[in-house]
């Protein structure tokens, strides 16, 4: 109200000086527009600062309701290279007679495509499971049987190690009665008053935790049947749903900056697309790799542990970790001096992948250096997870794109390089009459300066930390001094 007043004030005195009406409004909005909307928009951040909870739950219930829909997404952008692989054999083979496709034929060839795709991706998870949950039931079987027979001949061993040497044995009997001592402590002071306090009256809560546990695990199976259809749809209509993209990305914004959002977002399918899907098959030849090694060297559970190491080497850097300390715990329970050949084992697959078999099928997808690699799983598994571990790579990519895209933008106006080797050990810059560049770098004996320079100052900091936490050192180097 009080702007209103203002520019109604504003009107009237210009008005009564004789000014045209229409160029007073303008001016009047001119001069008060500009901090309206920056008050405004101080109130909106304040607004959402405030309610930054209750905007995040709704945001979490939208998502919810639309998770079929994402699901959906990530299966239709997973199977669409099989889907086009599909696509371009039917097409193929439909063509080999010279017979041109129409758009009814292509079509047909695109649903039998989808259908195609989509049993393979079921396919696929069902030899999985097949191959996983089977050896999985073995191996917790087995686990059953061998720990009693594992725990008795470890319990000999250290036995026999123990009746032979007596200054152990005593030192062994005065750890274990502390032990004891302190779990009887624990379990008095605090398990049983927990059991008798806490667990027993809130049973009922426990049990309708597991209840939920279940019906989020139906809820998921749910969500993913939906998503599979939704995932039809979506492969089915691709072009469509992008020609549509592209027409309002171009109705919104203008042609020279919605070239600029295509082309970007053609370079993150492309970075996205090619990491995603030659990460799993550079995981799957691994994992195979893994396999006949584990059968070559006769080493326990080599199906499920061949699978673990395939699935978690998706996950860049620290995959192969994740997958190593489960898998070398099971075979430690069987043979320990296998456990160490495993580690051994799964060191070479690691270096052959890393050097051979991921540059050879990954290329440079990403551009990214190993810095920076570390840097997005980092991140963006801190957010997102597992599932942020991932995409992080590929995400960072784009982002990574984009920055550098601009910061050379931005070179290029200033008509500066974009080479970075111009700017290694850069002094500075200088442009002659001529308006040529000149990129002076630092001169060997200035190098070697800075250096004596920094060595100077890391000593006298170093002496001064010696003075203050031994100052009598300092008063015998004045006397000697004097």
């Amino acid at each position: 109200m009080f702007f209103l007043m203002k520019i109604y004030r504003l009107v009237q005195d210009m008005e009564e000086k004789g000014t045209h009406k229409e160029s007073v409004i303008k001016e009047a909005f001119h001069k008060w527009l500009g901090l309206f909307l920056v008050i405004v928009a101080s109130l909106a951040i304040y607004f959402v600062v405030q309610n930054i909870k209750l905007i995040l739950s709704t945001i979490g219930d939208y998502v919810g309701i639309l998770r079929p829909v994402i699901y959906g997404c990530v299966i239709a952008y997973i199977l669409n290279p099989l889907m086009k692989i599909y696509q371009d054999f039917f097409l193929k083979l439909y063509e080999r007679k010279k017979r041109k496709a129409s758009e009814k034929v292509q079509g047909i060839i695109t649903g039998i495509a989808i259908a195609c795709s989509l049993l393979t991706g079921i396919l696929i998870i069902i030899i999985l499971c097949w191959m996983v949950f089977p050896q999985l039931v073995i191996s917790l079987t087995a686990l059953v049987q061998n720990l009693p027979d594992q725990a008795n001949y470890y319990y000999y061993k250290l036995n026999e190690s123990i009746k032979n040497n007596t200054f152990f044995a005593d030192r062994l009997q005065d750890v274990a009665l502390n032990i004891t001592e302190y779990l009887d402590g624990k379990i008095n002071a605090e398990l049983l008053p927990w059991l008798q306090k806490e667990l027993l009256p809130n049973v009922n809560i426990v049990a309708m935790e597991f209840a939920n546990g279940v019906m989020s695990v139906m809820n998921l199976l749910y969500n993913l049947f939906i998503g599979i259809i939704v995932a039809i749809y979506i492969l089915a209509g691709k072009k469509n749903f992008a020609a549509q993209a592209k027409k309002m990305v171009y109705g919104l914004l203008r042609k020279k900056s919605a070239d600029v959002v295509i082309q970007y977002v053609r370079i993150s399918n492309a970075m996205f697309s090619g990491f995603i899907s030659g990460k799993i098959v550079d995981s799957t030849i691994l994992g195979v790799i893994c396999f006949f090694c584990m059968k070559l060297f006769s080493m326990p559970y080599a199906m499920l542990i061949s699978v673990i190491v395939g699935v978690t080497n998706i996950i860049p850097v620290f995959g192969p970790y994740i997958g190593l300390i489960p898998s070398t715990f099971l075979i430690l329970l069987v043979n320990p001096i296998q456990a160490v050949y495993f580690i051994i084992l799964i060191a070479i697959l690691q270096q052959l992948d890393g050097n051979i078999i991921g540059p050879a099928i990954l290329g440079e997808s990403t551009g990214l250096s190993a810095f920076w690699v570390l840097f997005a799983i980092l991140l963006f598994g801190g957010i997102w997870g597992i599932v942020g571990m991932i995409i992080g790579v590929p995400l960072f990519a784009v982002i990574y794109r984009i920055v550098a895209d601009f910061i050379n933008w931005k070179l290029q106006k200033k008509a500066l390089s974009t080479s970075t080797n111009h700017y290694r050990n850069l002094k500075e810059i200088e442009v002659d009459e001529y308006n040529q560049i000149s990129y002076i770098p630092y001169t060997e004996q200035e190098q070697n300066a800075k250096k004596e320079e920094k060595r100077r100052k890391r000593k006298l900091l170093k002496s001064k930390y010696l003075y203050r936490r031994h100052p009598e050192e300092k008063k015998v180097e004045e006397k000697e001094k004097e």
